[in-house]
């Protein structure tokens, strides 16, 4: 008897040790176990997608659609206008949570609508100028969106939120304040708005925050490594006032990478946007993520990493890393999940709604980009944010993996 215990306890052991050994190094990833909330706004725009295959008689990828609808994609909030879209939203999530005792939610939005937005870009500039009173209008702009999350999280204490920090913000701040007027202009700006949103969301519980730093094509380069990571870190100090005794400090979870890129997460080969060599050591965002981190930790910061995979499904479609805009055959990519085989990434996640365009072709309009109309770019398109239905049909046929069907 004695003999079959000792035996009884050591396979307990060993199924204990089974059990938590994937989760030793990141115990706390704050979307394990948690279903992510699918917008009902972004299904509701694949609908016309849905009809749009019909019409030609394509039911397999009409299917394929129907799947996309029930992906869980970012929410993004890039103006005043948008926080009442994010109230629904909320509240929707909630009533879901409320009715769901078996599983818990994740929130996932981004924030996005600094003053003097995308300085070194024109299809996405935004509604705030530092000239009038930008960065004030911000802070009330992060204000109402605190209210909301706090009084929403006092309603359900099991629902969390992921939020996706101001992207290409900081990364402008790192690398293109000497050769972008604007840019130089806004840096600092950047730098004190970012901070404010850690200040005024860093402190609750289950809000996980995740600064943009870029891609492994932009600050992915060796010699920006070490100056990311100071600028992060100068974010984090900001927010706490430069105090490091707080009781309960302003923190981030960790970073996000390839927001509304096409960069591979763990391509086996590098794409030619890297270099013949390749150029660029670290060819792809899961390199990007690795070599970030020490220089991240020696600053005191968090090394975790949720990232894009929304439209990085075909590699070696691009010419220039350089061209950002519509990328023509690009494909949905990777399912957002946990299961990363990676400990510092939280997550692969689908932070840009595959579908709304990155900005117009349209040489006269207002916020025109020349990337737009560049030989790599889907032409004609609209205006960013705008639904672009070509070119999710492309995403659905060229995703890969391929998408199951879901028939009616």
């Amino acid at each position: 008897m004695h003999s079959f215990v000792k035996l009884l306890s050591v396979i307990l052991a060993i199924v204990t040790l089974s059990d938590a050994s994937p989760l030793i190094c990141n115990y706390d990833n704050p979307f394990l176990g948690r279903v992510q909330y699918a917008n009902s706004n972004y299904a509701n725009s694949l609908k016309t997608t849905v009809s749009s295959f019909l019409a030609k008689n394509d039911t397999l990828n009409a299917a394929r659609t129907r799947t996309v609808q029930g992906i869980s994609t970012f929410l993004w909030i890039d103006s005043f206008n948008a926080i009442a879209g994010f109230e629904k939203h909320i509240d929707e999530a909630v009533k879901k949570q409320k009715s769901s005792w078996n599983e818990k939610l994740i929130f996932p939005f981004v924030i996005y609508n600094l003053p003097d937005r995308d300085c070194s870009a024109k299809a996405s500039a935004g509604e705030l100028e530092l000239a009038n009173h930008g960065e004030l209008k911000y802070r009330q702009f992060v204000d109402r969106i605190t209210s909301i999350v706090a009084a929403r999280s006092r309603a359900d204490q099991h629902i969390g939120f992921a939020v996706v920090i101001e992207p290409d913000s900081l990364a402008n701040s790192v690398t293109n304040t000497g050769s972008v007027p604007k840019c130089a202009t806004a840096s600092d700006a950047y730098i004190r708005g970012v901070a404010y949103v850690v200040e005024k969301l860093g402190r609750m519980k289950n809000v996980a925050l995740y600064i943009d730093v870029g891609h492994s094509n932009w600050l992915g380069w060796p010699g920006n490594l070490e100056p990311t990571a100071k600028v992060m870190s100068q974010v984090v100090a900001i927010a706490n006032h430069n105090q490091t005794s707080s009781r309960n400090p302003a923190k981030v979870r960790g970073f996000v990478t390839n927001v509304s890129n096409y960069n591979g997460y763990n391509p086996t080969t590098p794409d030619i946007i890297y270099g013949a060599g390749p150029d660029n050591p670290n060819w792809s965002e899961l390199r990007f993520a690795k070599a970030l981190a020490p220089y991240l930790e020696a600053e005191g910061l968090p090394a975790h990493f949720i990232i894009d995979q929304g439209r990085s499904g075909q590699q070696n479609i691009r010419q220039s890393g350089g061209f950002w805009c519509n990328i023509d055959d690009a494909g949905f990519g990777t399912r957002p999940t946990t299961e990363t085989g990676e400990c510092i990434i939280d997550a692969l996640v689908w932070v840009k709604p595959g579908g709304e365009s990155d900005g117009t072709s349209d040489a006269a309009a207002a916020r025109f980009d020349e990337n737009c109309q560049s030989s790599d770019a889907k032409v004609p398109a609209p205006e960013a944010g705008t639904w672009f239905n070509g070119y999710v049909e492309m995403l659905v046929k060229n995703a890969n993996p391929p998408l199951k069907p879901t028939y009616k």
